[in-house]
């Protein structure tokens, strides 16, 4: 992936989003971004930039424990640079597709074995899809209750369902695949799509790699599954308490950290499907129109905007910096589309033998 691939994918998103905050702007807001920006204190963002770094430190130490505990060495540093380079190629490439596949790279190059830095990587996936299902079914009977009758709540209950099925397909990968298999089978017999096959096809090959590597790693491991999914559970209400402090500088309302967090889990299990850069427009359609539920639709759409500003903007802005800067680094990304070809190389392999 070259600076020029990157940069197209960071102006689609610029204008994505941008064209979303002003569409807000006008018809919630009545405000414009720029007017948005200057009214927000200074000190806000340096305190988000803090919480944002709590964050990345957070989840840096939760890929050192679980790489150390296969007998791996590895530096907080290096963990660090890890994460942040597996979000940055989240952040510009559509659907975040792009950072599973460095961040396999990236540990392989830190001495790692590519199938135990693959084992790692989709056990970490998997693991994410149960932390999401743990908190949406704590926090359920709260947000019915908050957001009831609201328009809000359909979203919300979309992405719920999306994660129990998600759940669920993984549970049955775990115990009975081939109950799945006829499941999938049944759906593409009522539909008679080939799309749908193909793509049922690829979810259970998905499926199957996660639970593979899930299975090798809880054998050699389970403590530091167990240790890893408790701390994911604790480093999810970062960027959840980002998201209600950004806004309520703002507002005048005061809303539970606990409703948040199950609103901004749930919403994530489909924001992050649109077909973006970095899921741009998503974050900021979806996150306006349920927390404007919650607070007054003018600081929602102020202290979202701000969110993005530091949580994307600035970490791709950063990347892009590094990679003008830095040949190393430049070569680091010229990488990933090594080995997104190799994948679909391989995968080519695979169905050409069955």
């Amino acid at each position: 992936m070259d600076v020029k691939k990157i940069l197209k994918n960071v102006l689609i998103a610029l204008v994505i989003g941008l064209a979303i905050v002003n569409i807000i702007g006008i018809f919630f807001a009545k405000q414009d971004p720029i007017t948005a920006l200057k009214n927000y204190p200074f000190k806000a963002i340096i305190v988000l930039i803090l919480l944002m770094f709590s964050d990345y430190s957070s989840q840096a130490i939760r890929t050192m424990i679980v790489v150390r505990s296969l007998g791996y060495k590895i530096t907080f540093f290096q963990s660090l640079e890890n994460f942040f380079l597996t979000v940055f190629f989240s952040h510009v490439t559509p659907m975040s597709i792009g950072g599973q596949p460095f961040q396999i790279y990236h540990l392989t190059r830190l001495g790692i074995p590519s199938h135990e830095a693959t084992n790692i990587s989709l056990t970490r996936m998997f693991e994410s899809v149960f932390i999401t299902f743990t908190i949406d079914i704590i926090m359920l009977k709260t947000i019915l209750n908050v957001l009831n009758g609201t328009l809000g709540l359909s979203v919300i209950m979309l992405g719920f369902f999306v994660t129990l099925g998600i759940t669920i397909a993984g549970i049955l990968t775990f115990t009975n695949r081939d109950l799945l298999f006829v499941v999938f089978k049944f759906f593409s017999r009522i539909t008679k799509s080939k799309k749908l096959e193909e793509r049922e096809k690829k979810t259970l090959e998905w499926l199957d790699m996660m639970t593979k590597s899930t299975k090798e790693l809880f054998r050699k491991n389970y403590w530091t599954l167990a240790v890893d999914f408790i701390l994911g559970l604790l480093v999810s209400l970062i960027p959840s308490f980002m998201i209600k402090y950004a806004i309520e500088v703002m507002s005048t309302k005061n809303v539970p950290l606990s409703v948040v967090w199950g609103a901004v889990n749930m919403l994530n299990t489909i924001v992050f499907y649109i077909p973006t850069p970095g899921s741009s427009g998503g974050v900021e359609g979806f996150y306006q129109l349920v927390f404007s539920h919650l607070y007054e639709p003018k600081a929602v759409m102020t202290g979202i905007f701000v969110f993005r500003l530091v949580t994307y903007y600035l970490i791709v802005l950063l990347g892009i910096f590094l990679m003008w800067k830095f040949a190393a680094f430049r070569e680091e990304v010229s990488h990933v589309d090594e080995i997104e070809q190799g994948n679909e190389q391989a995968q080519s392999t695979v169905d050409d033998n069955k």
